[in-house]
């Protein structure tokens, strides 16, 4: 599923049916992220393509989730707030660190490519 059958449903599109799929999806990728992380010796290309599969499935729940709500919520669906965003950022730049060994001097490599990630999940975030 991508994320724009999601934002425009179709009428026979189940939207239960799309939220579950979407949120077996994120679980799944968490724990592709947590074997991983429990890996020795992962080149930093694996753990970027993990974290860029973990954000895009993320946001595809988000979304999911947020039509699911609007099911039964008439008020529209709150959106990414600037907040949100950093947060986002922080979280994977904090998790890149950790997978690749927590090694020294490399915070602002590890915040640049969490940006670029959220960026490629949400473009023109950043």
């Amino acid at each position: 599923m991508n994320m724009e059958a999601v934002k425009n449903p179709t009428v026979g599109l189940d939207v239960w049916q799309a939220y579950r799929e979407a949120f077996e999806d994120f679980a799944q990728k968490v724990r592709q992220v947590q074997l991983l992380a429990a890996s020795p010796g992962v080149e930093q290309q694996a753990i970027d393509k993990a974290l860029l599969d973990l954000e895009t499935a993320h946001a595809l729940y988000n979304t999911t989730r947020d039509i699911l709500a609007e099911q039964f919520l008439p008020a529209p669906a709150a959106q990414d707030t600037p907040h949100d965003h950093v947060h986002n950022v922080k979280d994977l730049a904090a998790l890149r660190w950790e997978m690749s060994g927590r090694p020294e001097g490399t915070a602002d490599d590890d915040w640049y490519r969490a940006e670029e990630i959220v960026s490629l999940v949400k473009p023109g975030c950043c």
